[in-house]
């Protein structure tokens, strides 16, 4: 059986998940940031 660790280390582990998955959407955002920027920006300058 598991042994009862406590409330600090559920809290740390599911921070650090947390951390993770937003570290994970901000990489996303970043790598789709630039084909956007690009994009809007031959776009306003055509027009």
């Amino acid at each position: 059986m598991l042994s009862y660790i406590g409330p600090g280390l559920g809290l740390g582990t599911l921070l650090i998940i947390i951390f993770i998955l937003l570290l994970v959407i901000f990489a996303f955002g970043v790598v789709l940031w630039i084909p956007i920027k690009r994009f809007f920006r031959n776009l306003f300058k055509k027009g």
